[in-house]
């Protein structure tokens, strides 16, 4: 099976159309019946589909620590501040009495009473810096997570007791500077480095922009079976309002090459030329290509979908007409 598969490729390689692509090109390559049969080269027309705009936006694991911290914070706080309204409303019901004991009755000394009035005073000064205390931690969570986390802070509710566990992350999404937000995507689709995809559900909107980024940012949940090290970018595909014509090219057509994504459109009977393709525009169903005025791919057209590795194999590689060349060259130099 390998001495075939290497055969092959020998064989690609020597059917390469003439012509060497200029450097960080490629060649398109034309292959007679025989190769691409024996390569499995299958081409499938490509449809047209509706998808809504998309806006690339950058993604970040964030640390919940702060988060965490910052509710343990406003949880403390108000205890302190329960246990200080506890403590006034002692402090206030003994003055009181003391009060009557003394103005009324007279059956306490002054120095008592003074004392009464005294340890209310501390505590209703104890109270508002409790009070304070609790308002500034309060208005820390909304201008830092924005209202909803803000909430989820306070009271300890969803998601932190989620992201305490580790059972989902957070993730802050923001756009390029000069970038509009769009109708806010709710589940957008999202990818690691690595290409491993994952789903993010919406939070709310972030209060402020993300370091070193100027536009507008989200917060997004993803889930434990999505879960990336914390500080782990990601590519984020936003969802716009209305519809844009396109046509979606399947996972199996793309071939890397330098970092983009390539696929081989067939331009002849036997003739396919590499064509990029943005990676950023990858959903579950494949890479989504708008159409406009000038793009490559066109609804009607027909792409590789099994063998673009050979073919790109073959794109570069220079042809046989093109080492005959460069091999009289060398010769001609020497004599």
């Amino acid at each position: 099976m390998h001495r075939t598969f290497f055969k092959f490729a020998a064989l690609v390689i020597a059917a390469a159309a003439a012509g060497t692509a200029a450097a960080g090109q490629l060649a398109t390559v034309t292959l007679d019946a025989k190769a691409i049969a024996a390569g499995g080269i299958r081409t499938a027309v490509l449809q047209q589909v509706k998808r809504a705009p998309q806006v690339s936006a950058y993604g970040l694991v964030l640390d919940p620590g702060p988060l965490i911290t910052l509710s343990a914070q406003i949880a403390a706080a108000r205890s302190t501040f329960a246990a200080a309204q506890a403590t006034t409303a002692l402090a206030r019901s003994e003055a009181a009495r003391a009060a009557d004991l003394y103005r009324s009755q007279h059956n306490i000394s002054q120095a008592a009473f003074q004392a009464a009035q005294s340890r209310l005073q501390v505590a209703e000064a104890n109270q508002a810096n409790a009070q304070v205390q609790l308002t500034e931690l309060d208005a820390r969570a909304r201008t830092d997570w924005g209202a909803k986390l803000a909430t989820a802070a306070s009271s300890g509710a969803a998601p932190l007791p989620q992201l305490g566990s580790g059972a989902q992350q957070l993730v802050e999404v923001s756009l390029p500077l000069g970038q509009s937000l769009p109708a806010v995507s709710t589940d957008p689709a999202a990818s690691t480095p690595d290409g491993k995809h994952v789903t993010l559900h919406l939070v709310s909107r972030a209060p402020r922009a993300a370091a070193g980024v100027a536009g507008p940012s989200l917060y997004y949940l993803m889930s434990a079976q999505d879960s990336a090290p914390i500080g782990t970018p990601l590519t984020v595909a936003l969802s716009g309002s209305g519809a844009v014509a396109g046509v979606l090219v399947p996972p199996s057509a793309v071939v890397w090459h330098d970092g983009t994504a390539l696929v081989y459109r067939q331009t002849g009977a036997a003739s396919f030329a590499p064509v990029a393709v943005p990676a950023s525009s990858r959903d579950e169903g494949g890479y989504f290509v708008a159409v406009g005025d000038g793009t490559a791919l066109q609804a009607g057209q027909r792409i590789v979908v099994a063998g673009a590795a050979l073919l790109f194999a073959a794109s570069e590689s220079p042809p046989p007409a093109a080492k005959a060349k460069s091999a009289k060259a060398e010769n001609d130099d020497d004599n």
